[in-house]
């Protein structure tokens, strides 16, 4: 069994602890909020005084706090957990934050012969308790050897996304992905519901369109992925529909913001020369523009 260290036990942090613990895991935890000790049971657990006292002999420490500044105090802090760490000592980042404060620390880290591997968590507390959470894992292959026994018991699966921040990109390009579809999904339910029409009815009929089936699923795949941005559902039409969208919005008090946003992004394309091409072209404009910028001034 190891010996773990656990900072952070809110609402995600403690059913995890809790998994690792009834692995029979030897556990040493810290947090700033006194009551979080109590949703936390074993008989190998034991409650640190500070990060440095609480990973003190602990071949792994885990963090799991809401913000980069958080995970910094707790690792490099004036009693800090690296203080009690050893050059066999593994980091495991379960945070969501700064992927340059990530990296900074991952070099701070390394820099001392210890190993800091980012697995930020795809899935939410719900799927903690039952261990059917996603942990994206971002390192060398031989540190995530070292800490898959401990991770895959407590979880769906351990998804390797490459090297150190590789996962942390993913988990903070996902999470971009999930809230712009929520707040477009409410713009839309909120709209439907003031011009009269039924929500189950919308959601069986969407199933059945690129609005609910994706575009992930649909048109990328089958257009811009491959080079064919022959207009399927041109950029121009596209527009011209969230236009109409936005009348309605507007007539019924309903902001559609997210709408407004994709009206900007077509017009670029406009700009480009290419308001005629298929919509998922705009993939194609914004890695060009996104390759330019890579490309230093001559």
């Amino acid at each position: 069994m190891a010996t773990i260290a656990f900072f952070g036990l809110g609402a995600m942090g403690a059913p995890i602890a809790n998994n690792l613990a009834s692995e029979g895991h030897h556990l040493a935890i810290f947090d700033t909020n006194p009551q979080a000790y109590r949703r936390i049971s074993g008989p190998h657990v034991r409650i640190g005084n500070n990060p440095s006292d609480t990973a003190q002999g602990c071949e792994f420490v885990i963090t799991l706090l809401p913000t980069s500044s958080e995970v910094k105090q707790v690792i490099c802090g004036p009693e800090g957990a690296i203080q009690a760490s050893t050059k066999n000592t593994v980091f495991i980042d379960m945070s969501t934050g700064s992927l340059a404060d990530f990296m900074q620390l991952h070099a701070d880290i390394t820099s001392q012969e210890m190993s800091l591997i980012d697995c930020p968590i795809a899935r939410g507390p719900e799927y903690a308790a039952a261990r059917q959470n996603l942990f994206l894992v971002g390192g060398i292959k031989s540190e995530i050897d070292r800490v898959y026994p401990i991770l895959a018991p407590i979880c769906e699966e351990v998804v390797y996304c490459g090297e150190a921040g590789s996962a942390l990109k993913t988990k903070i390009i996902n999470n971009y992905l999930a809230s712009v579809s929520v707040v477009a999904n409410a713009e839309a339910l909120a709209l439907a519901s003031a011009v009269g029409l039924d929500r189950d009815f919308l959601r069986s009929l969407w199933k059945r369109t690129v609005a609910g089936r994706g575009s992930l699923e649909t048109i990328f795949p089958n257009k811009a992925f491959i080079g064919d941005f022959t207009p399927g559902f041109s950029a121009r039409l596209a527009r011209k529909d969230l236009y109409l969208a936005q009348e309605l919005g507007q007539k019924f008090g309903i902001p559609m913001s997210t709408g407004a946003a994709a009206i900007e992004m077509f017009t670029l394309q406009q700009v480009q020369g290419r308001i005629d091409d298929d919509w998922s072209a705009l993939l194609d404009i914004l890695q060009d523009m996104s390759t330019k910028a890579k490309i230093p001034p001559s």
